[in-house]
Formats: structure tokens, C-alpha cells, sequence
């Protein structure tokens, strides 16, 4: 998980960077903290075999029900949906990883294209991305907790 939370923080040092103009560029930073907060939260640990599995179904009924675009892919360790032809359109993934101690973390991550631009910077469908994102992963845990 430390790893998690180190290249979440170098994400954000990078996007924080591609912030242009000095207008846009305290909006952004602010955005960009709030997505990284966002992104760190939205992760469910479990370790009983029972309880792992039941929330990896529910992690699949979240995807589903939060992605614009349908499940692609599907198996014990990854949900990936199909990437929108559309910009600005949301697609969710997830993943499940289990450490040594048999802890099974479930994370899930709101993608939307047409966010940046190729060169890294804010595309015109930053902000509106940037909602739909930080909604859907903020909303994960209490989505998860509402099954226990």
C-alpha cells in the first residue's frame, strides 16, 4: 500500500507540474490534491476468503453500475472496462491484490478520456473529468460499507 500512496504523491507532483498559466494553475493544483485524496481512499481492504469475495462482486456491480462503457475483462484480480470512444466520458477499473500477510486490498480507478492532452497538460475536459472522477472514487467505500 505504501507503494500505492508514494506513486499516487509522484502522480501528483508530475500532474501538478502540467498545470499551465498561472490562472489556471492554483484551480488545478487544488484539483489535483483532490484527486490524489480521492484516489487514496478508494480502496477496501478485506482477509477472510468470504468477505473478499463478497466485495469483489460488489466491486463489480460498482464498476458496472459507475462506467459509462461495459465490462471487457473480468477475472479474481482485475474489472476493465472498455475505453469510451467519446472525450470526456468516465470508465472505471478495479483491482484486487493481496499482500503477504493475506490482506486483499481492492482499489478501484476512475479514468476519463480527454482529460489531458498528449502532451500532459489539462485538456478541455479536465474539470468536468476531474468531477466525474472524484465522485465516483469517493463514493466507493460507502458503496462497499452499505453491503456489510
Amino acid at each position: 500500500m505504501k507503494n500505492v500512496r508514494m506513486s499516487v504523491s509522484g502522480l501528483l507532483i508530475v500532474l501538478m507540474a502540467a498545470c499551465s498559466t498561472q490562472g489556471r494553475s492554483a484551480a488545478c493544483q487544488d484539483t489535483e490534491i483532490a484527486l490524489a485524496n480521492a484516489r487514496e481512499l478508494a480502496h477496501v481492504d478485506c482477509s477472510a476468503a468470504a468477505d473478499c469475495e463478497r466485495l469483489w462482486c460488489r466491486t463489480r456491480l460498482y464498476v458496472a453500475q459507475r462506467s459509462a462503457t461495459p465490462i471487457r475483462r473480468s477475472d479474481d484480480t482485475a474489472i476493465e472496462t472498455a475505453e469510451p470512444h467519446t472525450f470526456g466520458t468516465l470508465y472505471v477499473w478495479a483491482t484486487r491484490t493481496t499482500d503477504a500477510n493475506g490482506i486483499s486490498t481492492i482499489q478501484i480507478k476512475g479514468m476519463c478520456r480527454g482529460m489531458y492532452r498528449a502532451n500532459g497538460t489539462p485538456g478541455l475536459l479536465y474539470q468536468s473529468c476531474a468531477e466525474q472522477i472524484r465522485a465516483v472514487e469517493t463514493d466507493f467505500r460507502p458503496f462497499m460499507a452499505a453491503a456489510s
